[in-house]
């Protein structure tokens, strides 16, 4: 059987393990969770809301950068 045969579906990674593919999942469903919830606020409370979502977004990424900087 080929390499390409028996790699993995969900990674060009040949060498990813279960573990990884199962965390790359979970990261995709966050992602495609947080992006229908967006969608239905803004359905539902307008413009406005997206203002918040992206003020709350900002705020998000300050965090996460404070915490790369001090090395977390």
């Amino acid at each position: 059987m080929s390499e390409s045969a028996t790699a993995n579906p969900l990674t060009d990674d040949a060498q990813a393990t279960p573990n990884e593919n199962r965390l790359a999942a979970r990261i995709l469903m966050v992602i495609a969770v947080i992006l229908v919830l967006a969608v239905v606020i803004v359905a539902i409370f307008g413009l406005p809301a997206l203002g918040l979502i992206g003020l709350a977004a900002t705020a998000v990424i300050f965090v996460a950068l404070i915490s790369i900087m001090l090395g977390n």
